[in-house]
């Protein structure tokens, strides 16, 4: 078993496979004697209060409602439970409970490998509860939308530092914005960038971004693109690269993918002229084939020299519109209809011919969700969601920021803060609070240890300002990590399934431990149990008969010959493969009845030749063998199967007799009216 699998689902669900792990296998009659087992009542006359107690282990009490809440989570049937279920329930969780108090018991909950696992799924829980939903879906929209359409942009850029002060930046500003003044008046866009980009490909592309769609710039890059029309020059905007002006070249529909057949002559990038000449000439012949109705399965396996393609007769993967193949080569692709085939055609790796054979779009919505909300989550355009998240928890937690000390912190900060290179005495740094939230306050020792482990060569920086950013991606993390922290008591179904996972986890590694390693660990304890219960592990009546494969008709006809008259299988054997080895094979086989081959040979004795078309082989039939036991080797399987079965059950009533188990029948009773 293994354990990754339990936590693939939800908590609900791996709660489920828990419970249900521990009993996984047992028979009806190990659970009948699970209920058996001696259990103190509590029979009270009292009237129960709204969420009494079901049943107790130990010093631990299950209350109504968390019993209730596992039994009707776990049930398909949404009417009310019988009385049957609860108790049979009743039972599966006395037990689950049982073993979490032994673990407890053992420590295992202190264990840093288990603390460690907890706290990983306790992340990957608490994630959602980090992002605002809203947000989430309306960027979830806007980023379908853009998918569905597709944008040639040029752009250029005059580098401004993230910290830069606002003086730099005022300069980075109205550098781009003379230049797009430039532009507006007439000057071409392509040469004003070839001079005046700092995007160092600016020189060779002349700003020229190609085609792009959502997700593939970053997110103020991508925004401004979507919003700018066709043929327009957008204002200055800012990227963590500085301020860039865009021109819309053109915009097009989503193109979605295409598959297609490939017949490629290669040539590669510079080739001389007799290669070129060449390859024109082989793909010419192709394609006059072609045209002649030759398939172009055919013509891929002769003439085709693209290995990818060639083994699966020259079918390409998909191909989407902004994949990394030449624009000229993508073009031609997605201009072909269902049918049709393409002229010739090359590019710089040679020369092409490509054939249709499927399309499929973009796709909707509802199928595309799940994708988009993994590449949102993961994209710079989550931060709208997470600064959501943030103010959220400010005004619920009463933030408040001290911009008094801020400043007298900042003071202490010198030109080797901008070299990265700042250290702190701490006996210069104060308790004095620069934010609080909720009860945390933090001070400025706490910023300083956060700036010494964060800090950045900001050479050409703003002390001032660099400090800010800093100070607010410190705080705001901060808030996050508050509201983390309080998730238990802010949200009780989180806590839920805190609770669940902790349960769980501690289960699976006693029960891996007492259970399912040791049923596989155990020999001896595994070849006592097999011998105390074998009578239920028999075979059935077998027949015992071998298979004689053999060479050709001739070898088969003399290896009958020799068995009919009296000759051994070794004689057989010894013969027949003296000249060519294993001329003649033979394998030992015993099968019951409902094998198709024993059935026919079931009356048989001797030799049998079945008559099989295109093969050599017949059988000798020894006879029938009486039911007998299967061996361990034989029923391993099951024998362990039921082994762990075995030293569950004994476990179980073990744990009873260790913890007080105490059953609150009158709730009992009330629950199943």
């Amino acid at each position: 078993m293994k354990k990754t699998a339990l936590f693939l689902g939800l908590a609900s669900v791996f709660f489920t496979q828990i419970l249900g792990a521990q009993n996984a296998g047992t028979s009806k009659k190990n659970n009948a004697k699970a209920t058996k087992v001696p259990v103190a009542k509590l029979e009270s006359k009292e009237v129960p209060p709204s969420n009494p107690v079901v049943f107790s282990v130990g010093n631990e009490q299950i209350l109504k409602d968390e019993f209730m809440r596992q039994l009707n989570k776990n049930r398909k049937d949404k009417n009310k439970p019988s009385e049957a279920e609860i108790r049979e329930y009743l039972n599966l969780y006395v037990n689950f409970k049982l073993k979490v108090k032994e673990a407890i018991t053992m420590q295992l909950d202190t264990n840093p490998a288990f603390n460690s696992e907890l706290a990983g799924y306790r992340k990957q829980l608490a994630a959602p509860y980090l992002n605002d939903k809203k947000v989430t879906e309306a960027l979830m929209q806007e980023a379908f939308e853009r998918m569905n359409q597709e944008i040639n942009a040029s752009h250029i850029l005059i580098n401004v530092d993230p910290n830069a002060s606002p003086a730099d930046t005022l300069i980075a500003y109205n550098k781009a914005l003379d230049l797009r003044k430039r532009i507006v008046k007439g000057e071409r866009f392509d040469s004003l960038a070839s001079r005046f980009s700092e995007d160092p490909s600016a020189r060779k592309n002349f700003g020229k971004l190609g085609w792009f769609t959502v997700f593939q710039m970053v997110y103020p890059f991508e925004c401004t693109a979507y919003r700018t029309p066709k043929g327009e020059i957008s204002m200055p905007f800012r990227t963590q690269f500085g301020y860039h002006i865009l021109k819309v070249n053109e915009t097009r529909p989503a193109r979605g993918e295409v598959k297609v057949q490939h017949i490629m002559i290669r040539t590669g990038y510079g080739a001389a002229q007799e290669v070129l000449t060449n390859a024109k000439e082989r793909i010419d012949l192709a394609y006059k084939e072609l045209t002649k109705g030759v398939p172009f399965d055919s013509l891929v396996e002769r003439y085709s020299q693209d290995d990818g393609s060639k083994g699966n007769n020259g079918t390409m993967n998909w191909m989407s519109s902004l994949s990394g193949y030449p624009d000229e080569f993508k073009d031609i692709c997605f201009a072909l209809k269902p049918g049709e085939y393409s002229k010739p055609f090359s590019t710089d790796y040679g020369w092409h011919l490509v054939k249709f054979v499927e399309f499929r779009p973009i796709g909707e919505f509802k199928d595309l969700q799940d994708l988009i909300k993994n590449k949102v989550t993961r994209d710079s355009r989550s931060e709208g969601s997470k600064t959501a998240v943030i103010e959220r928890v400010k005004k619920e937690n009463n933030y408040k920021e001290f911009p008094v000390n801020f400043k007298l912190f900042v003071n202490n900060l010198d030109s080797s803060f901008l070299t990265g290179t700042w250290k702190f005495a701490e006996g210069k740094m104060t308790n004095r609070a620069l934010f609080s939230i909720g009860n945390k306050v933090y001070t400025e020792s706490d910023f300083a240890s956060y700036v010494v482990a964060n800090q950045q060569p900001r050479e050409k920086d703003n002390i001032f300002m660099a400090a800010r950013n800093l100070f607010t991606s410190w705080a705001n993390d901060k808030c996050l990590a508050y509201e983390e922290s309080i998730l238990e008591t802010k949200y009780p179904e989180f806590n839920y399934v805190m609770t669940e996972y902790h349960d769980g986890i501690l289960l699976f590694d006693l029960t891996d431990r007492k259970v399912w390693s040791k049923a596989l660990n155990d020999t001896l304890g595994l070849e006592a149990f097999h011998a105390q219960t074998k009578s239920k592990y028999m075979w059935k009546e077998r027949l015992s008969y071998q298979v004689y494969n053999c060479l050709d008709p001739k070898v088969k006809a003399a290896a009958i010959k020799m068995l009919k008259a009296g000759k051994s299988e070794s004689d057989v054997l010894a013969k027949l493969n003296k000249k060519i080895s294993n001329s003649v094979v033979v394998k030992d086989l015993k099968a019951e009845k409902t094998d198709p081959t024993a059935s026919k040979l079931w009356d048989v004795k001797g030799v049998s030749d079945i008559n099989e078309e295109g093969s050599n082989k017949f059988y000798w039939v020894t006879g029938v063998i009486p039911a007998e036991p299967k061996t361990l080797k034989e029923a391993k399987g099951i024998v362990t199967s039921d082994y762990q079965d075995y030293l569950m059950a004994e476990w179980v009533k073990e744990l009873r007799s260790k913890y007080p188990v105490t059953i609150n029948e009158a709730v009992i009773l009330e629950l199943t009216k």
